[in-house]
């Protein structure tokens, strides 16, 4: 719902008061986010509820098997481009006046489709090494396959995983120094500080590296874990990053926090106008019958 509440916003009620690119770049990763949030972490939530793998061993078992890697990918590829884009708005900002919303879709569609040939690699091993994982109560990738004992499995992982990480680790502290000089700035020279979409982009970024921690690090011990406790809690950690930019946008963007305000006032007006029109008729039914009731007996 609350990527849903950010695309409606940014799309339809221009709620987003963000760079026009970085505003592509935020409806972007919701999309991202709601192919997560249907293919993983509510089938997930379903599955463990009933504590049974309840979709079977059909079609869908190979969307659900195969979505969540494509949404996590995007959204971790998009996130890059994303704090990546922000550096460059910072450093060169004559250059980026000539920045379009449709170059910025262009090249959240290039990394559409690179996240989309990188499924290709569970060919190598057969697209049908899926299993329903009791671990984290979802189907999975077995990497059951010899292939995946080389060097191929720490080569990809590394490459989609450590590299763009430390790339997004790397360019926040850059962006976070560079807030800290700003507001230092400012402070000497009483001026006021455009903290807004930099504060977004730092603290989305924050949010990722943090959510997806511990999963780098199972992934660099999990072979000498004994249980399960820590695969779950790895795996949970990373739907914190999928859950969390609504409230970060809330939080951070004085425009989307203001819309969201409007929105409820204006609900709670609604209710409160239905209501006492309920409230009246339910008045006006009640003093009907008891007017009937007394002429009845009169």
């Amino acid at each position: 719902m609350g990527d849903i509440i950010i695309l409606l916003a940014s799309i339809k009620y221009k709620a987003f008061k963000l760079h026009k690119v970085i505003v592509v770049f935020v409806q972007h990763i919701a999309v991202s986010d709601i192919v997560v949030s249907g293919t993983c972490i509510l089938p997930q939530a379903v599955s463990r509820a009933a504590d049974r793998n309840v979709f079977g061993r059909n079609f869908l078992s190979y969307i659900l098997a195969y979505g969540p890697y494509y949404g996590f990918l995007s959204s971790k590829l998009l996130i890059l481009a994303l704090i990546i884009i922000k550096w460059l708005l910072i450093k060169h900002p004559l250059r980026s006046r000539n920045w379009s919303e449709t170059r910025a879709h262009k090249l959240c569609a290039f990394i559409w489709v690179v996240s989309l040939l990188c499924q290709g690699r569970f060919f190598i091993g057969g697209a049908d090494d899926i299993i329903f994982d009791y671990g984290i109560y979802r189907y999975n990738y077995a990497y059951s396959a010899p292939v995946w004992k080389s060097w191929l499995s720490l080569t990809y992982f590394a490459l989609t995983t450590y590299l763009p990480n430390l790339v997004i680790f790397s360019i926040t502290m850059l962006l976070v120094q560079h807030l800290l000089k700003a507001r230092k700035v400012t402070t000497r020279s009483g001026g006021n500080l455009r903290w807004q979409g930099l504060l977004t982009v730092i603290v989305t970024a924050s949010v990722y590296s943090v959510s997806y921690l511990p999963y780098a690090i199972y992934f660099a011990v999990g072979a000498h874990v004994k249980g399960i406790y820590f695969y779950r809690f790895a795996a949970t950690c990373g739907y914190f990053n999928t859950v969390a930019n609504f409230f970060i946008y809330s939080f951070t963007v004085t425009s989307f926090n203001t819309f969201l305000k409007e929105c409820i006032r204006k609900l709670a007006s609604c209710s409160g106008y239905s209501g006492g029109r309920v409230a009246a008729s339910g008045e006006s039914r009640t003093t009907k019958r008891t007017r009937n009731y007394q002429e009845t007996t009169l």
